[in-house]
């Protein structure tokens, strides 16, 4: 029987017992914890990039408020949308790592692709827009005309994303993050030359935003698609005896089901809270703040937000558990010093006003919401780990679950709180995700260690042992 074992910089194939795990080639320490998780962190930050350069853009716009709460509930729709093919990149590559061919894996979530693009032209083109925008999201005039120009263009969104996840999953599986972080990075170039070309030229408007965004993201699927994983990679490993080099739709299906759901519910948390803002006193106001005072508090803690990676390739014991965990936690605590730093009257004044351009109204409304996201990056990094340890042990259930809760909890907290705090929309968006995450992390971590902590040894085993069964690299 072969096992297929990792090496930089591709995939060999070598003879082992029959357990087949692949190898960590260095004991757990700070230095390897920083340089596993380097790339990552900086990586998430070049995606959460996305945000502040189009609201910047847009935010020159003739009428800011409007093209900003526009490109916002049509986003946020789209983000629904395109999230459940988010996780193909995890699929592809954990099944790819267990011999199956990388065919039909693409195959299966390109048509998934496909049909969440023919929704959001549905939305776009025909009546159901009508329904969802005004109906459901209570949006009207103005901002419902900017949602819908902003979701034709997003249109090809979420194909391109199915796209682009399962070829990054091909990558992981061959041990070619490089691609992948080039890929990205190119991504926000392009997205930021379309976003300043189409301000100085046009009037500006959500769709300046969609424009940037579905061509940046162009980009990025063009590139990660065309990448190879070296003479010494491959783009389908070697089976193991026994195992399946197929895999069917329903097997695909069932695996994914769970983390697909998580994903979704995430996305659908600015769609509830845009939902419920609008249905405030100054529905354009309210949501352009609070939109702002996201893609702020987001990019911010971007470096938090692959720590369910760290809990999945590198805790493999309870020692292990408790070195991440503290490591990790000392990262966030320094990530939320920074959005504390920025929350400051006199930083934030500037650097927003110098950023985004804002009329003195919004900047008000922003900094009354934004000192509270200082709970952003610890609540978040919380969140993530506990997720990435579910995910190792098999419990994906409990990750639905803690989602389920954090949704209820924020639709829950933001609808009760329209009305004393409805005039001060941000603030309540703010509060709303604050109140979520500490829903799904007590839930989270009180299930942990009630129900898999006690399945961790308490120290790496002697022999070599598991980095990852996830394909994480």
């Amino acid at each position: 029987m072969t096992t297929v074992t990792f090496s930089e910089p591709g995939l060999a194939v070598n003879p082992s017992p029959p357990a087949r795990e692949l190898v960590p080639e260095s004991p757990l320490t700070l230095n390897r914890f920083a340089r596993f998780y380097a790339p990552l962190a900086a990586t998430s930050l070049l995606l959460t990039a996305t945000n502040p350069l189009l609201v910047s853009a847009m935010s020159r716009s003739v009428n800011p408020a409007v093209a900003l709460a526009g490109f916002a509930v049509a986003f946020s729709l789209c983000g629904v949308l395109y999230s459940p093919v988010l996780v193909g990149q995890q699929v592809a590559a954990t099944k790819l790592l267990k011999g199956r061919r990388f065919g039909p894996i693409k195959s299966f979530w390109v048509r998934i692709g496909a049909l969440l693009s023919l929704v959001a032209v549905a939305v776009a083109f025909t009546p159901l827009g009508d329904w969802v925008f005004g109906g459901v999201m209570g949006v009207s005039g103005d901002i419902f005309d900017e949602a819908r120009s902003a979701i034709a263009v997003l249109a090809p969104v979420p194909l391109l994303t199915a796209m682009r996840a399962v070829h990054q999953g091909r990558l992981v599986a061959g041990h070619r993050t490089n691609p992948i972080a080039f890929a990205t990075g190119a991504r926000t170039a392009i997205l930021a030359l379309v976003s300043v070309v189409l301000t100085v030229s046009t009037r500006g408007g959500a769709w300046v935003g969609a424009t940037a965004f579905t061509v940046g993201l162009l980009v990025e699927t063009v590139f990660v698609a065309g990448a190879r994983v070296g003479p010494n990679g491959a783009h389908h490993p070697v089976a193991a005896e026994g195992v399946d080099p197929g895999g069917t739709d329903d097997d695909m299906l069932r695996f994914s089901t769970p983390l697909m759901a998580n994903v979704l519910l995430w996305w659908s948390t600015p769609l509830l809270i845009n939902s419920v803002l609008a249905r405030s006193p100054f529905p354009a106001e309210a949501i352009a703040a609070f939109v702002v005072v996201e893609a702020v508090a987001w990019f911010l803690a971007a470096p938090v937000g692959q720590y369910q990676h760290v809990s999945i390739g590198l805790v493999d014991c309870k020692r292990a558990h408790r070195a991440v965990h503290r490591w990790s936690l000392v990262l966030a605590i320094g990530v939320a010093l920074l959005v504390a730093l920025v929350s400051i009257p006199l930083v934030r004044s500037a650097l927003l006003g110098a950023v985004f351009g804002l009329d003195p109204g919004l900047l008000s409304d922003i900094g009354t919401a934004l000192p509270f996201a200082v709970a952003y990056p610890l609540l978040y990094g919380h969140r993530q780990y506990y997720q990435g340890l579910f995910t190792r042990s098999g419990r994906s259930d409990a990750v639905g679950w803690g989602a389920t809760l954090r949704v209820a909890s924020v639709l829950a907290v933001a609808v009760a709180g329209l009305g004393p705090l409805g005039e001060a929309g941000a603030t309540l968006g703010v509060l709303s995700v604050i109140v979520g995450l500490v829903v799904e992390g007590v839930f989270l971590e009180r299930v942990f260690r009630r129900q898999v902590m006690s399945t961790l040894p308490e120290s790496r085993p002697s022999r070599r042992s598991a980095l990852s069964s996830e394909g994480v690299t």
